[in-house]
């Protein structure tokens, strides 16, 4: 049973979740330090102590976040991304047509994103038309990495390819010519990494 919180408590602990809510993970020691202006992590402790025996966390000493928030959803909810409009961050609301709910492990980047795959064109990497990427968002990535780029305002997802001072976007379809992005390419950037293929074997997943 929960026992009452004093008002420092209770926004220690509203930080937290909302830190939760936002990143997939909880705060650092140190972050709560700096949001709250306490002088040492001794202060901290003192903070997440009292929640711990209020019944409100635990502290799983695992590392630097190895704090459990009770009661608090083990899931969180990650936009799936439509058609971009133009000049918009890819999160914008307007981009935005549906939530699915994923595993805080699972989906621990702040502003990750789901964006539904259109067409064949990555087939031979094993993803499929109506499949739902999950994407870490990042301005580069590694070659070999499948990214989500924007070309001229349209998402597309493909097979990140470097040669020499170029880069190339390659599809896993030998259908589709590979894109080269240049200076010339227009409005065209990496704007994240696919870590993870979502498919529903019976029917739309959002």
């Amino acid at each position: 049973m929960t026992r009452p919180l004093t008002d420092r408590q209770a926004q220690v602990l509203q930080f937290i979740t909302g830190y939760l809510s936002d990143h997939g993970y909880p705060p650092t020691q140190r972050e709560i330090m700096r949001r709250f202006k306490i002088k040492s992590t001794k202060g901290v402790d003192r903070h997440l102590e009292a929640l711990e025996k209020k019944g409100y966390l635990t502290r799983t000493r695992r590392g630097a976040r190895a704090l459990e928030v009770h009661g608090l959803s083990q899931s969180r909810g990650i936009p799936v991304v439509g058609r971009v409009a133009a000049g918009q961050p890819i999160l914008a609301e307007e981009n935005i047509e549906a939530t699915l709910a994923l595993d805080r492990k699972v989906a621990c980047w702040k502003d990750a994103f789901f964006l539904k795959v259109k067409g064949d064109s990555m087939i031979e990497a094993g993803i499929f038309d109506g499949d739902y990427v999950l994407v870490r968002p990042q301005p580069g990535a590694e070659g070999g990495d499948t990214v989500v780029a924007m070309i001229n305002g349209e998402a597309t997802v493909k097979r990140l390819v470097k040669k020499k001072e170029r880069i190339v976007l390659e599809a896993a379809n030998p259908v589709y010519a590979p894109i080269e992005i240049t200076e010339k390419s227009g409005e065209s950037k990496i704007i994240g990494k696919v870590v993870a293929v979502f498919r529903s074997l019976t029917g739309r997943l959002a």
